[in-house]
């Protein structure tokens, strides 16, 4: 109903009846990025901020493999003069549980979702750590641009692809507002076989004049609007808590949970990282707690219900010495982790 509401208050703004003709593409779960190019080289890249202010993290993004550092067109052979890009930077699925598990074998603290790793990862002060980061990117528009003529944004994107941008392959251009819902929940039964994370649709009037016209409030542009799926957090309970133990010995706390579905999976445990995190959320066993699943990694708790409470909740503690080979356990004075 609000997909169909926006078509129609679309219509009203406008004053007309006819069709309307939209572009859908998947919104990705990432970090939201805006490279500028000059005279078809890379000179700036910043974190979108609130739109007007973002960090400068040029030097990061250059070490990103598809991020082009030169822009070139084959059939053209020419350029635009100035070019902003905007787009989303991500770790795939695969990529992150692999980089999760050398954290691991190295005695760090897991991320704890892609999005997450992106952002720090964007965000290194050694530019050296992000290129050893696998950050991918999406561009799904752009802000100011030169010597370049373009009458939609289905448009825009397949100029940017042949200047050698990466774009969604799971676009929709040029499509009416039954085929933007079709395409939605064709979109959702597909987001698990994804290689990377989404979190719905976002739907944009392809017409640049009909855009202008439509104009914008102060948060956001009246011509586009996100179709978000079903969040990918539900409660329930913590019926006990038990530590395992890695490969290099670090000991992890693991909840295990009233099994619960979420996004399509029936989660049964969640990880608490380390004793500063359990410490940190105020998690008992017996705690009714928000969980969340990001990736196909192991679901984690956001948070304690403090109002679920009922005074019956136990205090975990980590063990003092380890539950498979009974030494006695240590904990360094720069890591989180016990072993």
């Amino acid at each position: 109903q609000d997909i169909i509401e926006f078509d129609r208050r679309i219509k009203r703004n406008l004053n007309i009846d006819s069709e309307i003709i939209y572009t859908a593409e998947p919104k990705l779960d990432g970090v939201a990025v805006e490279l500028v190019y000059e005279n078809g080289s890379l000179i700036t890249a910043s974190t979108r901020g609130d739109g007007f202010y973002g960090e400068l993290i040029t030097s990061n993004v250059r070490t990103i493999p598809t991020v082009p550092l030169r822009l070139h067109n084959e059939k053209e052979k020419r350029t635009p003069s100035l070019l902003e890009v905007r787009g989303e930077v991500f770790i795939g699925k695969e990529a992150f549980k692999r980089l999760n598990n050398e954290r691991l074998d190295e005695n760090l603290s897991p991320f704890a979702n892609p999005r997450n790793a992106a952002a720090g990862s964007l965000r290194q002060l050694d530019s050296k750590i992000t290129a050893k980061r696998p950050l991918e990117i999406f561009v799904y528009g752009v802000g100011r641009i030169a010597d370049l003529v373009l009458e939609s944004h289905s448009d825009i994107l397949y100029a940017l692809q042949k200047l050698g941008f990466r774009i969604n392959p799971h676009i929709r251009p040029k499509v009416t507002i039954k085929e933007v819902i079709d395409g939605y929940r064709e979109l959702n039964e597909q987001r698990d076989l994804l290689p990377y994370d989404i979190d719905g649709m976002v739907i944009k009037v392809d017409s640049l004049a009909l855009q202008r016209l439509l104009g914008a409030t102060s948060r956001s542009p009246r011509w586009a609007i996100a179709y978000k799926f079903k969040a990918i957090q539900e409660t329930t309970r913590v019926v006990g808590i038990e530590v395992q133990v890695g490969r290099t010995g670090t000991l992890t706390p693991v909840a295990h949970l009233v099994p619960v579905r979420i996004g399509g999976v029936t989660v049964r445990r969640a990880t608490l990282h380390n004793e500063d995190e359990i410490n940190r959320k105020d998690i008992k066993i017996g705690d009714t707690v928000l969980v969340q699943r990001a990736g196909d990694v192991i679901p984690e708790i956001v948070k304690v219900i403090i109002s679920k409470r009922t005074g019956e909740e136990k205090t975990f503690n980590m063990p003092l010495s380890c539950p498979v080979c009974d030494s006695s356990v240590t904990r360094s004075e720069n890591e989180a982790a016990l072993r």
